[in-house]
Parts: structure tokens; C-alpha cells; sequence
């Protein structure tokens, strides 16, 4: 049940244009074995996929909470494309988080952060 629901308030969510639109010619930060496409015109900015980052329903967790991602990769992470093989879900999770920490360390270099 989203906190809406039970009325609990869901705090502003946190966009952030240039951190999106970072993710413009980016190589794939989350690297998925067998699923990645290694094309920077293929990345865009994955948002995580947990309430801990402000997801919440049909709610995108805050723009912070994300990494940039091929469109397979975060196809196989949003769940609309199976795991690799060889790989679980949880799999997937631990390489999108990885990917996550690299994202944030690549933004820093490039000063959107």
C-alpha cells in the first residue's frame, strides 16, 4: 500500500534536469554481462527502483537515486527484460548499485554535483 494510500505524506520528490540529462553520451555504468549494449546513444538515467530512494506507486524515486544505463540494462533491471544468463535478479540489483556508485562519482567529475 503507497503511503498516499494510508495517509502517510510522501516528501517532495527530487528532480533534477541536469542530472538526467547528464546521462547523455554516457557509457553504461551498470555493465550487465550479456544484456549491455556498450553504446553511449543507448544510456539514459536508470532511477532506482525502491521505496528508500522516494518511489512510491507510479512514482519515479528522486532523480539523485539513479545511474546511467543502457536501455537493456535498465529494461532487465525495471523487470521488463529476464536477467542474463548465468545471473538472478539479485544479481542485477547488486550491478544496478554498483552502477549507482559510479554514476554519483561520475557526476561529481563532471560537476552537475
Amino acid at each position: 500500500m503507497t503511503a498516499r494510500l494510508i495517509g502517510i505524506p510522501k516528501s517532495i520528490t527530487y528532480r533534477n534536469k541536469k542530472i538526467r540529462e547528464s546521462a547523455r553520451d554516457e557509457e553504461c555504468l551498470v555493465r550487465l554481462p550479456g544484456a549491455c549494449l556498450h553504446r553511449p546513444d543507448a544510456t539514459i538515467w536508470s532511477h532506482y527502483r525502491g521505496s528508500a530512494g522516494g518511489k512510491a506507486g507510479a512514482l519515479k524515486a528522486d532523480d539523485l537515486c539513479g545511474a546511467f544505463a543502457c536501455t537493456a540494462c535498465d529494461a532487465v533491471y525495471d523487470g521488463q527484460r529476464p536477467p542474463p544468463e548465468g545471473m538472478t535478479y539479485s544479481d542485477v540489483v547488486v550491478a544496478w548499485h554498483e552502477g549507482h556508485i559510479r554514476s554519483i562519482v561520475r557526476l561529481h567529475e563532471k560537476g552537475v554535483i
